[in-house]
């Protein structure tokens, strides 16, 4: 018995003592964990349920020169809700659900009945859903909205709202000036202004901790509006909404009428290098696009424009007088044993060295050139005064990618210099520069010999306050004499008086410029037809230039291809409408041009109040037939009066037209109706999502605006 109790309190002493040691361990571990490693601990419990990420301030905004956006960032929100998270007990659930689905089935989706959406909130929560959509790219009064809604406005933590910030970056003028402003880009490298001013657009960098709630998915701690990092500043731009929108159109209009491939047209005001315009549209698909920067970008051959410069040189060397007379044997000479045509056929077998230019004579500039720089052995000297003009240099506008000029060494063999090297460069070819510096150039001489550098930014802005600002900066104050650009000056106003640009003379105000037509496959023996490019460059008004512009148009197949005929009407067009945008710098002017039908472009198909058109048109000297009974009506063409205002009646029982209405037009009409309107886009309404005359059963309708 003695031996068996000691056994058995032996076998209580080791599980006792197995015990106390188990519990010392147990203690060790703890104090370890605690006390040693608790640091490492905590921090990799961190790393499981929270993390911090960088963030970026939003990307500041391209404006135009009036204040109006050009490229701008908009905030957009996921708004999701947190449907298990532990401040949420089902007291408070259950007594707020059916609210909250009547809010959700009311302003968010329509198409979900209150009670689907109260069964639909009921299964995710007992599915365990701690991440679910609400809604996706909400506005910002929208966010604000919901936040406001049953439950959600306890908050992230009490009521479960989850609500993710996030950016896009949108043109609200769409493609106008679309490459020169740019893109922004995550997974490729940003171009145009976006790249050249990256650095001040670009928001400031910060931290933010988000927590996971279930499986891949984190949420913000905190409020949203915490510690998001400084916006970047706003890149104040010299491009004039206005005049942008008038030649891109009228580029456009242009490119379509010709078939052409590519065109470009670009305005600057004269005395200070400012860009107000820049359109670079080329074909793809059937479609005008901006795809490239080819006022900047591309390198060609100038043609007949480049005769400014070459009859420049003669000035400022003394080696001809405009009014002397010379030969040019109906358009037809041959030099080096090549022939030399004229572009335009004529009858002339001697007049002045003046009116040669006027008419664009190749044979006239090529034969003087040819006998007074190769012939007395002068070559350099010519290529010495293009060197002065600055046509063999960048105009180091703020873009990149910008051409370097191509003007030969006079003798370099290596550059395939020969006896043919100097006439063919007088008239444009075997040199080759980009439009902009071609524009540069012609501005100079508007500008009374005076370089200055085109630029497209004239300050940086911060909250409003400008922190740098951008001033015209002189090139050259003088790149021929006085006397030189003086001739200069008369000659490019004889152009569009008596020559290859008579038919842009306006009555209005005078247009000085030089036409050009290029050969572009003039090196290709077995072309099958000629490719051309046509061209126009030069400034009004002409006494006292307030613009200077160049328009490209690149392999015109259709309805003509020289210069006179299918870039000067667009230049013509665009010089125009500028003046028309600020009659008040020249009323007489607006009077003379702008109340002929001829000159008018007349907003067909747009809408408006009646009384408001009646009146717009009136001011003007116009007093268009006016259907009655309508308190809207459309413009629409007319051949005996140009155009009247036809009635746009408005039903009170079918779904509303409102295509060719403004904003604030169509918003009117349909609200009155009790639909709710969604828009998108800028302008003037293209579609509406409920066809007009529809029934009013629908109660929502979305519109969508375009220039």
């Amino acid at each position: 018995m003695d031996k068996s109790r000691k056994v058995l309190l032996l076998r209580v002493f080791l599980v006792a003592l197995g015990f106390t040691i188990f519990a010392l361990a147990i203690a060790f571990q703890l104090i370890k964990v605690s006390l040693i490693e608790g640091a490492h601990w905590s921090a990799q419990a961190e790393r499981l349920y929270l993390k911090t990420v960088e963030t970026e301030g939003d990307r500041g905004d391209i404006l135009s020169e009036n204040g109006l956006p050009l490229a701008t960032s908009l905030q957009f929100f996921d708004i999701r809700m947190d449907l298990n998270t532990q401040a949420l007990d089902d007291r408070i659930f259950f007594a707020e659900i059916d609210s909250l689905a009547w809010y959700l089935s009311r302003y968010v989706d329509r198409s979900k009945s209150t009670a689907e959406y109260r069964n639909f909130l009921i299964q995710r929560r007992r599915a365990g859903e701690r991440y679910l959509l609400l809604k996706r790219n909400a506005t910002f009064d929208e966010m604000k909205m919901i936040s406001q809604f049953p439950i959600l406005r306890r908050g992230q933590f009490r009521g479960g709202l989850i609500v993710e910030r996030k950016s896009r970056r949108v043109k609200p003028f769409r493609s106008l000036a679309s490459r020169t402003i740019g893109l922004d880009r995550d997974n490729a490298p940003n171009v145009g202004l976006e790249a050249a001013f990256d650095e001040y657009l670009r928001g400031e960098r910060g931290e933010r901790t988000l927590q996971r709630i279930s499986g891949a998915n984190w949420i913000p701690v905190g409020d949203l509006a915490l510690g998001n990092p400084a916006r970047g500043a706003d890149v104040v731009t010299t491009i004039n909404t206005d005049i942008q929108d008038v030649v891109h159109n009228t580029l456009l209009n242009a490119l379509k009428h010709h078939n052409a491939k590519y065109g470009v047209a670009v305005v600057m005001r004269t005395q200070t290098g400012e860009i107000v315009a820049i359109s670079n549209l080329e074909r793809q698909n059937g479609v005008y696009i901006e795809s490239y920067n080819h006022a900047i970008g591309s390198l060609v051959e100038p043609g007949s424009l480049f005769k400014l410069a070459s009859v420049m040189a003669l000035l400022e060397d003394g080696l001809v007088d405009v009014d002397e007379e010379i030969d040019i044997n109906r358009g037809r000479t041959t030099i080096c044993n090549r022939t030399v045509r004229d572009s335009e056929p004529h009858e002339y077998t001697r007049t002045s060295f003046r009116h040669s230019f006027e008419i664009s004579s190749n044979v006239g500039v090529a034969r003087v050139v040819n006998e007074r720089y190769r012939m007395q052995n002068r070559e350099a000297d010519f290529i010495s005064r293009l060197r002065q003009f600055g046509l063999d240099r960048r105009t180091e506008i703020e873009l990149s990618g910008e051409a370097d000029p191509y003007i030969k060494e006079a003798g370099n063999r290596a550059e395939n210099w020969s006896c043919l090297s100097l006439p063919w460069m007088s008239f444009g070819y075997e040199l080759s520069m980009t439009p902009l510096q071609l524009l540069t150039f012609f501005n100079a001489v508007a500008n009374n010999g005076k370089a200055v550098r085109p630029y497209l930014v004239s300050e940086l802005r911060r909250d409003g306050r400008t922190i740098r600002s951008f001033r015209p900066t002189v090139l050259n104050p003088a790149i021929a004499s006085e006397a030189t650009i003086g001739v200069a000056q008369e000659l490019l106003k004889g152009v569009v008086e008596n020559g290859t640009g008579r038919r842009i003379k306006s009555e209005a105000f005078e247009i000085a410029g030089k036409t050009g037509t290029t050969q572009l496959n003039y090196t290709d023996a077995g072309r099958e037809r000629t490719v051309y490019q046509a061209s126009f460059a030069g400034y009004f008004p002409a006494e006292a230039p307030e613009y200077t512009a160049i328009v490209m148009i690149s392999e015109p197949s259709r309805n003509g291809f020289y210069g006179g005929t299918v870039a000067a009407p667009v230049f013509r067009e665009i010089a125009d409408k500028i003046r028309a945008i600020n009659p008040d710098r020249d009323p007489v002017a607006l009077k003379n041009a702008g109340l002929r039908p001829a000159n008018v472009s007349f907003p067909y198909w747009q809408v408006g109040q009646t009384e408001d058109l009646r009146y717009l048109f009136n001011s003007l000297g116009w007093f268009p037939g006016v259907g009655e009974g309508s308190d809207y009506s459309i413009v629409m063409p007319d051949e005996e009066l140009a155009f009247s205002l036809n009635p746009r009646r408005v039903s009170s029982d079918v779904m509303p037209n409102v295509v060719g209405m403004g904003l604030r037009d169509a918003l009117y009409v349909l609200e009155r109706k009790g639909l709710e309107v969604r828009a998108s886009g800028y302008g003037r309404v293209v579609r509406q999502s409920v066809p007009p005359g529809s029934g009013l059963n629908h109660q929502s309708v979305e519109i969508v605006l375009d220039l």
